[in-house]
């Protein structure tokens, strides 16, 4: 596993990318989540990476209940928004997942409404990563 993400989290998953990314889009709806951007890195930059980096794609989510708070506390919170989560192809047959941590990113701002949103935000995505990690995927 590659060193530690200070500001996001995740882990290596054994299971094959298509299956991550269909995995992760369901329980991301299950949590309360839509995506809302789906950024595939070869079609930004090629197959320049391919060798270090396979199938490579940023999910753009949001889930519109934290996001309305967050927008009430702070108009300016879209700088910071959606929440990003990254599935790629580590080694041949397994994928890691990793999830900007948004309460880290709330550090930026020092806003206390907008910081328990934050927190409220993470502590879902983390479920996803507990429940990926629960169906034996890690």
């Amino acid at each position: 596993m590659p060193p530690n993400c200070n500001y996001g989290f995740g882990a290596n998953f054994s299971i094959g990318y298509e299956d991550a990314v269909s995995k992760v889009e369901q329980l991301l709806e299950i949590h309360g989540f839509k995506v809302y951007t789906r950024l595939n890195l070869q079609e930004i930059i090629g197959d320049s990476l391919h060798d270090k980096v396979g199938r490579y794609v940023i999910l753009g989510a949001c889930n519109p209940e934290f996001a309305k708070e967050l927008f009430m506390a702070d108009p300016d919170i879209g700088l910071l928004l959606p929440c990003n989560i990254i599935i790629y192809e580590s080694q041949k047959g397994a994928c890691r997942i990793m999830v900007k941590d948004p309460a880290r990113i709330m550090d930026l701002i020092s806003n206390p409404v907008a910081i328990q949103a934050a927190i409220k935000v993470k502590e879902k995505l983390e479920q996803i990563i507990e429940d990926l990690a629960r169906n034996s995927y890690s």
